[in-house]
């Protein structure tokens, strides 16, 4: 198969969860912890110094998105099948990817039953034009859940639509509504005749009605996941210039935090492969999978649309998974040049605006 010649390298206002009276309660709720550090500053403590390519990136402007459209190909995690199954694949068509990196995952072995990347990998992948993203230190959600039944002061239960800011432990997390927030310790989660629930160290000391309230991790875990993975990634030597947001939850309050150090987000739209060409904001992407939870025809349909609107596509993969293969990867690359749309990284996508 001949290379494409058209492939190149090139709130707290919580609207995602529908509760309007939490808007703009970031930084002015009555909260029981003190914060003694600056998390919100724009420094964030990350290198001044811009690499070369870098500099000759934001010196070429805002682009237009081709004629025929742009893709962007994102895989998650850092699993070695983006090395040993993506990467071939994408090479055969001279086609970039964005891959985005749990720090704390890199170089481990057998690690949730499965192999990481590591510094070497990683290098390769530059090499051949992908771009290296931002997915957190430790795959944290980054996002709020509404917590779905009431609770009061004795409790040290919390129930919220989602448990994953159950996951880790021992971890602050905030209960808020608002008017008033607390922080607790997670003691882990668990499910009762209720549903599931996050245990905490100690009793809220306050009441919060279902429907008004979140969870969600307090300014300095949200410092940690979001401007801390960055950090080590580029200490490494690596431009990073845009985030993955773990498990897809991403929302207004965790926008606060990435629009300050990043140049758009992978998925901060889930559910559509199709951003449209005079609607495309590198901080509202949409993205959704192109071979988990889909079928072929549908990502083809999609494609026929991106290539007709000269639209911008966002599609994510997780490689570790057994459906996702090489052969299929290389299917999808093959439909893309049929329809002559370019490949390009999230980095270079965050241009068209």
């Amino acid at each position: 198969m001949g290379r494409s010649s058209h492939s190149r390298r090139g709130f707290l206002h919580i609207g995602a969860i529908g509760i309007g009276g939490i808007a703009g309660c970031i930084g002015n709720t009555n909260s029981d912890t003190d914060q003694s550090q600056d998390y919100n500053d724009t420094d964030g403590g990350t290198s001044s110094e811009g690499s070369e390519s870098e500099d000759e990136s934001k010196a070429t402007g805002p682009q237009e998105i081709p004629d025929n459209g742009a893709i962007v190909f994102v895989y998650d995690d850092g699993p070695i099948e983006d090395y040993t199954q993506a990467l071939p694949a994408h090479q055969a068509f001279d086609a970039p990817a964005t891959t985005g990196i749990v720090t704390e995952w890199i170089g481990r072995e057998d690690f949730q039953g499965n192999d990481w990347m590591d510094i070497s990998h990683l290098e390769e992948l530059v090499d051949a034009g992908w771009e290296i993203c931002s997915h957190t230190v430790d795959h944290t959600a980054v996002g709020t859940f509404e917590v779905v039944e009431d609770v009061t002061a004795a409790d040290t239960r919390v129930y919220p639509d989602e448990i994953r800011h159950g996951y880790w432990e021992p971890r602050r997390l905030e209960i808020t509504d608002g008017s008033q927030a607390v922080t607790r310790t997670v003691r882990g989660w668990d499910e009762d005749h209720k549903g599931r629930y996050i245990d905490l160290d100690e009793p809220l000391g306050k009441s919060f009605a279902a429907g008004e309230t979140v969870t969600r991790y307090p300014e300095e875990e949200m410092w940690k996941a979001i401007v801390e993975s960055k950090q080590k990634l580029e200490n490494l030597g690596f431009q990073i210039d845009t985030f993955l947001a773990p498990y897809d939850n991403f929302d207004e309050y965790s926008l606060e935090f990435a629009k300050k150090h990043y140049e758009g987000v992978a998925n901060a739209n889930h559910g559509s492969r199709i951003n449209e060409p005079d609607e495309f904001d590198p901080f509202q992407t949409k993205r959704d999978y192109f071979i988990e939870f889909t079928t072929p025809e549908a990502v083809k349909e999609d494609l026929d649309i991106i290539a007709d609107k000269g639209a911008l596509g966002v599609i994510g993969a997780h490689t570790f998974k057994d459906e996702v293969t090489e052969e299929r990867i290389y299917e999808t690359l093959e439909w893309i040049e049929d329809r002559e749309i370019d490949v390009v990284t999230l980095r270079e996508a965050c241009q068209y605006q």
